[in-house]
């Protein structure tokens, strides 16, 4: 009797190491090319690479460091609106540099809207300032979508303002 016992446990430990395993596996939703973190759709940010492949980013900061690092070619860069929650391109954006972190990981204060109005709202709001031609974030070179690079100072991995989150 006690061998059955010990077989039947055997046979539902074995059954069940499957189900063990894509549970263990199962992903927490999408996370950051450059380091991992799990990526709020509110603040990604997207890199399309000249071979037409998409890289989505945490923050700013992340997909910046990124491209920096690889010296990949940008065909195209898009950030999300944290007004609407929209993806919209990065060359048409108003970016803030601001008080609020909006990743404790990466520790980002730039953040993306597609009107001045809202970077504006938020500036005013949270001790910051609305970034204007060299200090914008994520620029690319008129030719051929070439990334330019950013100041040393300025590749600080960020993640933008949530209007969940408190200055």
């Amino acid at each position: 009797m006690r061998k059955v016992i010990l077989i039947l446990i055997g046979l539902a430990m074995a059954a069940a190491l499957p189900v063990l395993g894509h549970w263990a596996r199962h992903s927490p939703g999408p996370v950051c090319a450059l380091d991992g973190v799990k990526i709020d759709p509110l603040f990604q940010v997207r890199v399309v690479d000249d071979r037409g492949t998409s890289h989505r980013f945490c923050c700013i900061g992340c997909a910046e460091a990124w491209l920096t690092r690889d010296q990949a070619g940008a065909a195209a860069v898009y950030v999300t609106d944290e007004a609407t929650g929209k993806e919209i391109d990065a060359a048409s954006a108003y970016f803030v540099r601001s008080s609020v972190v909006t990743t404790p990981a990466t520790g980002n204060r730039i953040h993306a809207f597609q009107h001045q109005v809202d970077a504006e709202r938020h500036a005013d709001a949270c001790g910051g300032r609305v970034l204007s031609g060299a200090e914008k974030p994520l620029r690319l070179r008129p030719a051929a979508g070439v990334f330019a690079r950013p100041p040393a100072d300025e590749l600080i991995c960020c993640r933008a303002f949530s209007p969940r989150l408190e200055p």
